[in-house]
């Protein structure tokens, strides 16, 4: 009888083992996928040109130096993912309304940043992608006598290819 004990205590010590090891290859089972299942998305965040392609509308306002006249803007921008942009859009200058448009080149960085070339050339608007690719926050660099108080632009159409 105490050999059968014996053989019953060897095999219910040998179970807390191997569910253990079952639970460790599991473990390395579930971090490998999840290693790689993120992979794809870890580079899915960086950025490019084409991450801006679509049409999107904004609103600015801005303060004018030195003077500190209001001036806003509303209109649309459109980005061909390759680096190029059209824009038309209506502006506000301390009262004056005029409408206008521009066309030029833009440069996003891998972090999501960039900058936008306005005023053929003689401008540039300094960016940062947001919302995956929906909308980008937006600040005019140069010429630097335009402050901007607010300045958003958001994807018109989100189901554009990017």
């Amino acid at each position: 009888m105490k050999e059968a004990t014996n053989s019953t205590s060897t095999k219910s010590n040998q179970a807390p083992s191997i569910n253990r090891k079952k639970t460790i290859i599991s473990l390395i089972v579930f971090a490998g996928t999840f290693a790689l299942g993120a992979a794809p998305h870890a580079q899915a965040r960086q950025c490019s040109n084409a991450s801006l392609k679509g049409a999107y509308g904004f609103l600015d306002a801005h303060v004018l130096l030195p003077a500190g006249t209001p001036f806003t803007a509303i209109g649309r921008w459109k980005f061909d993912g390759k680096g190029n942009f059209t824009n038309t859009l209506t502006l506000n200058d301390n009262g004056t309304v005029t409408h206008a448009s521009d066309s030029g080149s833009y440069t996003v960085n891998d972090d999501c940043t960039g900058a936008i070339s306005i005023m053929g050339g003689q401008g540039t608007v300094e960016i940062v992608i947001v919302n995956g690719g929906n909308e980008f926050y937006e600040l005019v660099t140069n010429p630097s006598s335009i402050v901007s108080t607010f300045s958003v632009a958001k994807k018109q159409f989100p189901e554009d290819e990017r």
